[in-house]
């Protein structure tokens, strides 16, 4: 079903957006990395964090965050939740050869230089490793996933080495607690905290770190069931 946000994106085509060549689609298990290139990538600025608001088959619009930008070149990684939804259904049939349509690089979330810890789920696997990439060795990530042999092994394959996976059965109050305190671990002075992902992730983990007297954390929300367009 298409999107408000959608129609009106197709409507302005080419006066808002930028047009790039899918030329790799990699299976990872339940996630798909996506390469493209294009000559407008060249003219645009990116900073690991930012996002990239793609216009789907059907007008649909889904936020993704690329993970390297350079030479006209980036690449997406596409957790496929909810396998009938519009965009794990593109994320598998894409091909090389498909052109992609979207707005971007606009901010989305953005920590201060320096060492950061970044907590989130398996649609944080991204930013995380482009901020690693942008600052070797300054990156602690701690993630709530599902499944934490994919995840280990997508975040592997996109640059992203030895994150601290939590495995995930249910969003409870122990589950934050524990991710939480896996953060806290990690943790330094001076070292910012960004979280991301899930709405429900990050409301029941803010308050855990609140409760541990952990303040000033950046929060941006991913995605919420039933909903588009939160970020």
């Amino acid at each position: 079903m298409s999107s408000g946000k959608g129609r009106i994106l197709s409507f302005f085509g080419g006066l808002v957006l930028t047009e790039a060549t899918i030329t790799h689609n990699e299976a990872l298990g339940p996630y798909r990395r996506l390469s493209l290139r294009g000559e407008g990538l060249q003219a645009k600025t990116f900073e690991p964090g930012d996002k990239l608001q793609l216009l789907l088959p059907g007008d649909d619009v889904r936020t993704y965050t690329p993970i390297t930008w350079a030479r006209g070149e980036t690449s997406l990684l596409v957790y496929l939740h909810g396998e009938t939804t519009p965009a794990p259904r593109w994320a598998q049939a894409a091909a090389p050869g498909d052109i992609l349509r979207f707005v971007g690089p606009q901010r989305s979330l953005s920590l201060p230089p320096g060492p950061v810890v970044l907590i989130g789920d398996e649609t944080s696997i991204a930013v995380a490793a482009a901020l690693h990439l942008a600052r070797p060795g300054q990156v602690k990530a701690v993630l709530s996933v599902a499944d934490e042999h994919a995840a280990r092994a997508a975040a592997a394959a996109v640059g992203l080495p030895s994150p601290t996976l939590l495995a995930r059965e249910a969003n409870t109050d122990a589950h934050h607690q524990a991710i939480a305190a896996a953060a806290r671990a990690a943790g330094a002075p001076g070292r910012s905290i960004g979280l991301c992902g899930g709405a429900a992730l990050i409301q029941g983990v803010r308050a855990a770190l609140r409760a541990g007297g952990v303040e000033g954390v950046k929060v941006k929300a991913y995605w919420a069931p039933g909903k588009v367009g939160l970020d």
